[in-house]
């Protein structure tokens, strides 16, 4: 099983250009820590620094201020350690699901006998098999999504960031999605930070739920998720402690999704 990694944001903010010259301000002073092995969710409303703050853990960004640490070791580069599932589609379409998979463990130098044997694993962990020589334009989105989940597995990520990666999804294939990530998630043993727009996936799914401002972002509250595990995400949902969780966070949360409806409305005038 994997070890998954202590990370860490201290005092962070980041502001970025804008096509008219002037600065957007995406994230101010936002600090919070994740254990190792532990699964935290983002949530706020739509512009508040979800997936910039991914996007600083992963080293695709670096902030304007504050520093991100993964293991006491400040981020300054992309790390192979990190997996990420984005919300849009990102398997290469030309080739099959079993290249796709593979493209990891090949990029990484692996013997060819070894990259066979990881891929029909994992092939077979996110359901399928049959489906090798498949390509993308010939599965479901559900089935997309599952590869991009192999992708990002078979190379035992220590830190998995998620970016809605089940949002373009129906509602009976998101929950089926959400349980198998949570039966792939028990068995690797990764830390994972998974940003969602919907509330009940992030308590189904989490040990913690952080719940972000109105942009610029920071923490406003940290829930812990006291709900056994293993779960049955579309059991789950139905059962009193879950719907008191969802009460509690979604006071909070309903604030700040006003706050940035009334920024929009004001906006558009």
């Amino acid at each position: 099983m994997t070890t998954g990694v202590h990370v860490k944001f201290s005092n962070v903010s980041k502001r970025f250009r804008t096509p008219k010259g002037d600065w957007y301000q995406a994230i101010k002073e936002l600090d919070f820590e994740i254990k190792p092995g532990e699964f935290v969710s983002l949530v706020g409303p739509t512009g508040c620094g979800k997936s910039t703050a991914l996007t600083l853990v992963a080293g695709l960004e670096f902030p304007s201020l504050g520093t991100v640490q993964v293991d006491q070791v400040q981020v300054k580069d992309i790390d192979t350690s990190t997996g990420f599932v984005f919300q849009h589609d990102a398997t290469f379409p030309w080739m099959n699901v079993a290249n796709n998979v593979a493209a990891g463990p090949r990029f990484r130098g692996l013997p060819d006998q070894e990259i066979k044997a990881l891929v029909q694993k994992w092939i077979g962990k996110v359901g399928l098999t049959g489906f090798e020589k498949h390509f993308p334009h010939q599965l479901s989105g559900g089935m997309r999504k599952r590869v991009a989940l192999a992708q990002s597995l078979i190379n035992e990520p220590r830190l998995l960031l998620l970016d809605e990666p089940f949002s373009a999804l129906d509602v009976q294939t998101r929950a089926i999605m959400t349980e198998e990530l949570m039966q792939l998630w028990d068995q690797t043993g990764s830390t994972v930070m998974f940003v969602t727009h919907d509330l009940e996936e992030a308590i189904a799914l989490s040990d913690r739920v952080l719940v972000m401002t109105a942009g610029p972002g920071s923490i406003k509250a940290n829930f812990k998720i006291d709900l056994p595990r293993p779960r049955k995400a579309r059991d789950i949902r139905f059962s009193p402690e879950f719907i008191k969780i969802y009460q509690e966070i979604w006071e909070v949360l309903r604030e700040e999704v006003d706050v940035a409806y009334q920024r929009q409305l004001i906006a558009s005038k």
